[in-house]
């Protein structure tokens, strides 16, 4: 890779647009970037990796450490590079753009993030944009070099080699590791140890398992275990024999209790039949004697309902009295209510007709004012053209009557009139008779009104008279009515008994009447019930006796069957259930308490298998844990440098990697010392503690033999770091697929170096220039100025920014 053009905006000290071609410098340059102490001679290379990764160099800052303090809101931050590989032109563009959202009302970051090749004609072809990472990963596959490879190989920190030159072998690899990326070996053996850790747990956890299973059943070792499962084995079998045998007795004693409680059962029932027979028969006779008894009572109860029927006839005979008798009590009362209605119906029509006539009189009255009022209403138009024709004749006075002050008179406009014409007396009563007439005809309209309403109140009045006089006469129509029928009912009632006589003498006889109904339905009803009472009887004294028997048939058969039993007594009639009972209970208890131990005992005989088997499988899960153990352990010591030569798999990895910078390294270290000096490996084991495999000595030909890299002088020393240096971006390149690139920077390092190193270290750097590698130095060393002629220069601008300037010497 070789730059070719650099473009800055608000970019680290670079506020303004900074433009750098590289191609004004010539094919393969060797150039000198110089200036003040922190003006921004490695901003430069930032921007470089800034625009290839979107950081910068080392992977350090991003976006927020890059952009210049000093640029405002509105201002872009933009960084554009250009650079040649393998014939190709490519160009890489990273920019960020502050601007104000309305919708959230606040400010918001846009990126942009773009690379391209150019074509054959000049023109852009785009490669990749969009996201940061998309870009990055772009530059990634095409230079083969990730952010952190790149700043390894392109830039050389001077400093840092010569840490990595004088420091011992566990120093070595803290900066070994950073610069090839090796944690993943440090990670294998942390996971080995942790492996290796986790193993010894499980293996310890193993060993607890088994002796919390070995204190649980109380033995010492498997064997022991086996041997109780064993003999609980034959004490489970015993007590399942024992249990069989209490089984077969609880089920004897089970029967026993059966067949003693169902032939006691049968032998009570039998007792209690023969006691229900005695009890039937005896209520059988006294039945049949009540019902002999009721039935002889019929008779009697055949006379009172006789007696019963003669009393209804005579009810029902003076029944027709008592109607009549009720019907001249209801006329009575109905002519006495008639009477008195027609009294208020009297009073009603004489009060209605002088109502009517009060209206009549009242109708009469304005009839006669509103004929006078309509005669002097008929006289005003005449009596308005007599005022019209005085008017005329007096037009003055007609004009005066309708002035009024502070308004315009018609005929002069003035707005006061202290002597109006005075009016004739003639027109005054003319007007003072209009105005009367005026009046009759207003009162002449209210007086048509208020008669209307007196019409009506006249003909309401004469209606209701009307009805009052109808309704009258209906009373009256009524009246004469009931008194004829009055004085027939009279006329037949003549000499017969009064109204309350009949009522008692009816009442007596209905009375009279439901007795002796009620007294022979009596006789019938017991008849009739003592009659069934003694059909039940008879039919419970039949039951009763059918129970009997079947209840000794059943107490036979039961007995017969309790006997039949062995050892049970033949001369009993009635079981006692109580000793059966007893001995079902015993025996109960006898099978339950066999039944617990055998339960006891199966329940401790499977735990000892399970405990058997658990042992077993811990034991030979121990015997792998084991094994694993010590493999991983093994690999965990070899891993970690735990052996004769003390170098862990880090150091070896990085031991191997640092043989190939130490080969690469000491072709330019023998060409800086003019073949005397040579870089090695110690190979001897540390002593004590210390880890070796990475620490370093010089072959130095002058005196035959290897010395401490400590020995050299500060030149040398500069010498071997800077070859160092070489050596190590020639084997970045090669570890990341033969990568070839172009351009090298190297950052600081020569001021402590005397005319004759420098001159040296600059033939070396001319060497590598001629080679077709284009080579920055960054420094501030006044004599590199005046032998590098050209020079990027970084410079102050008013405002405290930095610019740079290209000077060809």
């Amino acid at each position: 890779m070789k730059p070719l053009y650099l473009r800055m905006k608000a970019f680290g000290s670079y506020l303004h647009e900074t433009e750098i071609d590289f191609t004004k410098l010539g094919e393969h340059p060797l150039f000198l970037i110089t200036g003040a102490t922190g003006g921004g001679k490695t901003t430069i290379l930032d921007a470089m990796c800034f625009a290839l990764y979107c950081k910068a160099t080392g992977g350090r800052r991003s976006w927020a450490g890059m952009r210049s303090l000093a640029a405002a809101r509105e201002d872009e931050t933009l960084v554009e590079f250009r650079f040649a590989y393998r014939g190709n032109t490519y160009k890489w563009l990273r920019s960020l753009q502050e601007y104000y959202s309305k919708r959230t009302d606040s400010f918001r970051s846009k990126e942009e993030h773009e690379c391209y090749r150019m074509l054959a004609d000049g023109s852009w072809e785009l490669l990749c944009s969009g996201a940061e990472s998309r870009v990055r990963e772009q530059a990634e596959q095409l230079l083969g070099l990730t952010c952190e490879q790149f700043s390894q190989v392109v830039v050389l920190p001077q400093g840092d080699f010569l840490k990595l030159l004088l420091s011992n072998s566990r120093e070595k690899a803290a900066l070994l590791q950073t610069l090839f990326a090796t944690q993943k070996w440090e990670r294998l053996t942390q996971q080995m140890r942790a492996r290796a850790a986790a193993l010894k747990t499980q293996a310890g956890e193993n060993d607890a398992a088994r002796q919390s299973v070995l204190t649980r059943e109380e033995v010492q070792d498997l064997q022991a275990l086996t041997e109780k499962c064993t003999a609980l084995e034959q004490t489970y079998l015993q007590l399942q024999k024992q249990c069989a045998q209490a089984n077969c007795r609880q089920e004897q004693c089970n029967r026993a209790y059966d067949l003693a409680a169902k032939t006691a059962a049968a032998y009570d029932l039998w007792k209690a039949c023969e006691a229900a027979r005695a009890a039937a028969e005896e209520r059988a006779e006294k039945t049949e004697a009540q019902n002999r008894q009721a039935q002889a009572a019929l008779p009697q109860a055949q006379t009172l309902l006789r007696e019963a029927a003669q009393s209804r006839e005579q009810a029902a005979a003076l029944t027709g009295a008592l109607e009549a008798a009720r019907k001249l009590d209801g006329l009575h009362k109905q002519l006495a209510v008639k009477k008195q209605q027609m009294a208020g119906a009297r009073q009603q029509l004489a009060k209605a007709e002088q109502t009517r006539q009060e209206a009549q009189a009242r109708w009469e009255k304005g009839m006669a004012l509103s004929e006078e009022w309509n005669r002097q209403a008929a006289q005003l138009p005449q009596i308005s053209a007599a005022i019209e024709a005085e008017l005329r004749a007096n037009a003055a006075a007609a004009v005066a009557a309708d002035l009024q002050e502070d308004r315009p008179c018609p005929v002069c406009g003035a707005l006061h009139h202290p002597h109006p014409a005075a009016p004739s007396a003639q027109l005054e009563r003319l007007r003072a008779k209009q105005a009367e007439t005026m009046k009759a005809a207003e009162t002449l309209q209210k007086a048509r009104a208020k008669l209307k309403l007196l019409e009506q109140q006249r003909e309401q009045a004469r209606q209701s008279a009307e009805q009052l006089r109808t309704h009258l006469m209906e009373l009256q129509n009524d009246i004469a009515a009931d008194e004829a029928t009055e004085k027939a009912v009279s006329e037949q009632m003549r000499g017969k008994a009064t109204l309350a006589e009949l009522e008692e003498a009816v009442r007596a006889l209905r009375k009279k009447t439901n007795a002796l109904e009620q007294q022979a339905a009596k006789l019938q009803h017991t008849a009739a019930e003592m009659q069934s009472q003694s059909a039940a009887a008879a039919e419970g004294q039949k039951k009763a006796r059918a129970d009997l028997e079947e209840a000794r048939k059943k107490y036979a058969l039961a007995l017969e069957t309790y006997r039949a039993q062995p050892d049970a007594p033949q001369d009993t009639k009635r079981p006692d259930e109580n000793v059966a009972r007893q001995q079902r209970a015993e025996a109960q208890a006898a099978s339950a308490q066999l039944a617990e131990q055998a339960g006891r005992a199966a329940a401790g005989l499977q735990s000892a298998k399970q405990s058997c088997q658990q042992l077993a499988a811990l034991q030979e899960q121990g015997t792998s844990l084991q094994q694993q153990y010590e493999a991983a352990s093994r690999l965990s010591d070899l891993l970690s440098g735990k052996t004769r030569q003390r170098v862990p798999i880090q150091q070896f990895v990085l031991g191997i990697m640092l043989e190939d910078i130490l080969t690469s390294a000491n072709g330019f270290f023998a060409d800086l010392s003019s073949g005397r000096y040579r870089l090695l490996r110690k190979t001897a084991p540390a002593g004590g503690n210390a880890i070796g495999g990475l620490d370093l000595a010089v072959l130095d030909a002058a005196s035959g033999g290897e010395r401490d890299v400590g020995t050299l002088s500060g030149g040398e020393l500069f010498l071997a770091s800077l070859s160092l240096a070489f050596g190590l971006s020639d084997v970045v390149q090669a570890y990341s697929g033969a990568v070839r690139l172009d351009a090298l920077f190297i950052d600081e390092g020569f001021g402590s170096l005397d005319q004759e190193t420098l001159d040296t270290a600059m033939g070396a750097l001319l060497r590598l220039q001629e080679s077709g590698r284009t080579v920055g130095i960054i420094s501030h060393v006044t004599e590199l100025q005046a032998v590098i002629k050209k020079q990027l220069l970084v410079d102050r601008l008013p405002d405290g920014t930095s610019c740079v300037k290209i000077m060809m010497g």
